[in-house]
């Protein structure tokens, strides 16, 4: 049985980036873990409910919980690392290589180098797995990051920027790209992605799946998802087992 392992910074990052290639793998037989960094105790929340951080914390895990529920991956992993303070924390290469060495992947799924839209702690959880991935001995997992057109990511940037510095790391024009080297179609699980960015609402205002990013994002990333391969090219390996997900 192939097995599938995601990387991610917070819950909900599961569902945005590459929820539609996890549903489609699990429905194709594939074992399907996600790992998360933080509980993402710094979220906003718009449930009504008590916006302390470890209550926020635990309501975040649960809906990650359900999240993987919906997609057909296992219960989650959580590291409990502290939310929005990922970069400078020491635990990151421990965490990673535990979890590589005793799940064996056949897949690594995490996130891009300008972190979708430059949140350094997307940013420093690519950082980390690239390193350990690099640290395996060959054969290594395909390791693949999810990419973003041009422009589309910019909306939600220009609301962060504060959180990048000044001048902000990552710069504008980095954060999106027009190439890849895989494009997965999702169509067919599309409520699927789209229930388990629902299963988030405490992130989502008036409980809209659609509503935490500026309009159109959303939209736009339930009918393909598209990866960089950590290699730098195109695998006939890795490119014949995503062709075999069903459509």
């Amino acid at each position: 049985m192939p097995r599938l392992l995601a990387f991610i910074a917070h819950p909900d990052d599961e569902a945005y980036s590459f929820g539609g290639t996890i549903a489609l793998a699990a429905k194709a037989g594939w074992e399907c873990v996600v790992c998360c960094a933080s509980s993402g105790e710094k979220g906003k929340r718009h449930d009504g409910g008590s916006t302390e951080r470890a209550a926020v914390g635990e309501v975040r895990e649960r809906e990650l919980a359900t999240s993987c529920d919906v997609l057909g991956a296992r219960p989650p992993e959580f590291w409990r690392l502290p939310d929005g303070g990922l970069t400078a924390h020491s635990a990151r290469r421990t965490a990673v290589n535990s979890v590589l060495r005793a799940f064996e992947p056949d897949l690594i799924l995490t996130h891009g180098s300008d972190g979708a839209y430059g949140h350094p702690d997307h940013i420093a959880l690519h950082e980390w797995v690239l390193d350990q991935w690099r640290a395996l001995p060959p054969p290594r997992p395909a390791l693949l990051f999810p990419v973003f057109p041009k422009g589309l990511f910019l909306p939600q940037y220009e609301k962060c920027i504060g959180m990048m510095g000044d001048p902000p790391e990552p710069p504008r024009e980095a954060i999106g790209t027009d190439a890849w080297h895989y494009e997965v179609p999702i169509h067919s699980v599309r409520e699927k992605k789209l229930g388990a960015i629902a299963a988030h609402r405490s992130q989502l205002p008036g409980g809209d799946p659609v509503a935490i990013f500026p309009p159109g994002i959303v939209t736009a990333l339930l009918e393909v998802e598209r990866f960089e391969d950590a290699s730098g090219r195109v695998s006939p390996r890795v490119a014949e087992k995503l062709a075999e997900l069903p459509a």
